[in-house]
């Protein structure tokens, strides 16, 4: 090759990386107020919603697609702002209805027959609902019980039809084992056919051996005849046992941990000459070829879906409105970008609805624009928790109980199934290897607001 030739290919190299960082540094600068001038932004994948789903996939599209740049909304905190205290086993209850961590939802009230008497109307009062707000979701404020759904269940969703094969148990439960990183000291044959040891998720068993009351707990279900279980992830699910949390070394494990956080870390930011902060660009940049940009927005909120105006009828996704820092901003997506929602089961069918997409009553009633009329919201399926405390004399317990409240999660597990004529359950119900109920039972349940206010004969609000 002729010098010419050479300082010719070199000139246009180096022309070429001069366009490649000025056009990075005007698309992923960690400062978009000085260069989004028109709070406009362009992106190959929009996640709305960094909770449990959004970090998974912001995860898997930083690892698998190359030259892509990702926006992630999370209306909520970062995950660098949960501190050691939100991340204590005891601390769930205050941490799930904190303002800034959780969206503070409730059911409505509701008027209904009476049970004694259904010729009197009595009102079901709401009831409060929590939903993870901040970076790792409902992972990062739940009670961390890493319990399965049944597989029973699972096979009833694939028996549906073909197109559902991939829901049954076993093609669910290798999935369950690609995720899981449990932690059990010395697992048998049988809990490694159940469980994984090598994924992003880390799982434990308690931290300490069982309270006293606990022990008594598990000792009277033993002379009643109801079998012990060590794993209610394994081969059966009912009788009593302890329950394995998503926690390590003692602390709340997020998804947020596992997958967004442990993604991050492979990226730089750009320019790599500036700190990482949630809310600036990041590029994984092992080569040029390989260069993805991912910027993380917190306490950003969703406002609405942007659809294609020039096809109407189709509902095409071409960006998303969203209300953050003090402003309203539009980002949109690259031919063949998409937009991904991942608001959780109560905020994506609301920001569904918000885009027009839902019952028509209930959007001409708000006064949005029908863009699709379909049940969205319409077939939420939960479980209801009902608690039940009692005061027990034990002498000596106060600083063993207080260890356990520091450290340990919901202890105790029991699982059977229900009488629908009442009755109280008996051996049987614990026999039956298809529970519908699961029954808890913890000396640490109560946070310290309600222990104090319980002493003192205070009302709890």
């Amino acid at each position: 090759m002729s010098l010419d030739l050479k300082t010719k290919l070199d000139k246009e190299l180096k022309d070429d990386a001069v366009i490649r960082n000025l056009w990075l540094e005007g698309i992923h600068n960690r400062d978009h107020r000085q260069t989004f001038k028109k709070i406009n932004e362009f992106y190959d994948f929009i996640i709305v919603g960094a909770g449990t789903a959004g970090c998974v996939l912001a995860r898997e599209l930083i690892y698998n697609i190359p030259n892509i740049n990702i926006l992630v909304l999370e209306a909520g905190p970062p995950n660098i702002q949960v501190n050691d205290i939100m991340r204590s086993p005891c601390a769930y209850p205050s941490v799930s209805r904190t303002s800034e961590t959780d969206w503070g939802y409730s059911t409505e009230n509701q008027k209904m027959p009476g049970i004694v008497d259904p010729t009197k109307e009595v009102l079901n009062k709401g009831i409060y609902y929590s939903r993870g707000k901040v970076i790792g979701g409902c992972s990062t404020v739940n009670a961390m019980i890493y319990t399965r759904g049944q597989k029973a269940d699972y096979d009833l969703w694939a028996a549906q039809g073909p197109e559902y094969k991939i829901w049954d148990y076993d093609h669910c439960l290798e999935a369950f084992k690609a995720v899981e990183n449990n932690t059990r000291k010395n697992p048998d044959e049988e809990f490694k056919k159940y469980h994984g040891f090598n994924g992003l998720l880390y799982v434990q068993d308690g931290q300490n051996d069982f309270d006293d009351i606990i022990k008594d707990v598990i000792k009277v279900a033993k002379n009643l005849g109801i079998p012990y279980n060590n794993d209610f992830n394994g081969v059966r699910q009912n009788g009593v046992g302890g329950y394995q949390h998503t926690m390590k070394d003692g602390k709340r494990f997020s998804l947020a941990d596992g997958y967004l956080t442990d993604a991050l870390k492979k990226v730089e930011t750009y320019p790599p000459s500036k700190p990482f902060d949630i809310g600036s660009p990041h590029g994984l940049n092992d080569d040029a070829a390989k260069f993805v940009a991912v910027n993380v927005k917190s306490f950003a909120h969703m406002l609405n879906i942007i659809w294609d105006e020039e096809k109407k009828d189709e509902n095409i996704a071409i960006g998303v409105k969203y209300f953050y820092d003090g402003r309203v901003y539009k980002s949109f997506i690259a031919p063949k970008g998409e937009v991904i929602i991942c608001g959780g089961a109560f905020n994506s069918p609301q920001i569904l609805m918000l885009s027009g997409i839902g019952p028509k009553n209930n959007l001409e009633e708000n006064n949005i624009k029908v863009c699709k009329e379909l049940p969205v919201g319409r077939n939420l399926f939960d479980h209801p928790t009902c608690c039940i405390t009692a005061k027990v004399s034990v002498p000596n317990s106060t600083s063993t109980s207080q260890l356990h409240y520091s450290s340990s999660g919901l202890e105790l597990g029991m699982f059977y199934k229900g009488d629908i004529k009442g009755k109280v359950p008996s051996q049987e119900h614990f026999l039956d290897e298809r529970p519908d109920i699961q029954f808890h039972a913890s000396t640490n349940l109560l946070d310290p607001v309600v222990r104090a206010n319980a002493k003192s004969g205070k009302k709890n609000d």
